[in-house]
């Protein structure tokens, strides 16, 4: 039962739109993944073909084709090469020129694998983005009780965030590279002792290791009022940077959270100006502008 089980698992992933995953190809772990052909859908089918080897893998695979499907998309409509590894998730605002107070909300994301990486290196980054991708939650900035306390965690430790992705990351290389497994220094640095495996805590606290950045970041947090809610922070040798601001994820979770809150506040200003357009001369929504006020107030 089970090995038709792994041979029903394997073949829904065979099953694509237009044609079968299925490529022939031997893992050549050096060769860069985007040398494996110059078709770059072939290069994302020998990466999927290979993770899917992974029992860990595998399940994240059939969840992520699932979200896309549900988006009227493929995983090689989702999967992409790029200059860096990442789940680009954008949120897109509508709403009717006869009532802009109201709106819908619709998120939509894409996975970029680094195509300078590897075949080895290649399947651990789609391992770590895909988890980010399937299980992430969607986040309105927009929300009025849309925090920096919450923003951080929920980048770090939260369902989706960074721990998570990391930790199946270790989980498939553990799996489809067992030897290996010590070579990468911090999937060697989460097991636990007592057991051998794999351990969750172990890896969000080395994630909060921020090194010499752990002064001045308390003080920040201290200035924003939110330092009690991170007592995991030390100052410990960083484990973790963020490849998008070359500091300790906590450090650029809080960059980040100050960026969108610019953005999100410059428009919901040109918001406020249409409003008073189309209600011409009438006070646009006080609910609205009083939301405004309080969430952009030191971001104006």
């Amino acid at each position: 039962m089970k090995v038709l089980l792994s041979v029903f698992l394997f073949a829904q992933f065979c099953l694509a739109k237009g044609g079968y995953l299925f490529v022939e190809s031997h893992f050549n772990p050096n060769q860069r993944w985007t040398k494996f052909s110059k078709d770059d859908e072939l290069n994302v089918k020998n990466l999927i073909q290979h993770l899917v080897k992974s029992t860990s893998g595998k399940k994240l695979l059939l969840k992520a084709k699932r979200k896309a499907a549900k988006q009227g998309l493929t995983l090689l409509d989702v999967i992409k090469p790029g200059e860096g590894s990442l789940t680009d998730t954008t949120l897109i605002r509508r709403f009717s020129p006869r009532s802009p107070e109201h709106i819908a909300y619709e998120t939509k994301s894409v996975v970029y694998v680094n195509r300078s990486l590897n075949q080895y290196d290649a399947i651990l980054d789609l391992a770590h983005e895909l988890t980010h991708f399937v299980y992430r939650r969607d986040f309105n900035p927009y929300r009025s009780d849309f925090s920096l306390s919450e923003f951080i965690k929920n980048t770090i430790e939260g369902t989706g965030g960074e721990v998570q992705a990391f930790v199946r990351e270790c989980q498939v290389l553990k799996e489809l590279f067992p030897v290996k497994y010590n070579d990468r220094y911090n999937c060697g640095k989460i097991l636990d002792p007592k057991t051998g495996k794999i351990s969750y805590e172990l890896a969000v606290k080395r994630f909060y290791q921020v090194g010499t950045f752990e002064d001045p970041f308390k003080r920040l947090l201290l200035k924003e009022g939110i330092l009690s809610d991170f007592p995991e922070l030390n100052a410990e040798e960083v484990s973790f940077v963020s490849s998008a601001y070359g500091v300790p994820y906590p450090v650029a979770a809080y960059k980040e959270y100050k960026s969108v809150m610019s953005k999100v506040c410059s428009n919901d200003k040109k918001r406020i100006a249409y409003l008073d357009q189309t209600k011409k001369g009438r006070n646009p929504a006080s609910s609205f502008i009083k939301s405004y006020h309080e969430k952009c107030k030191h971001f104006e």
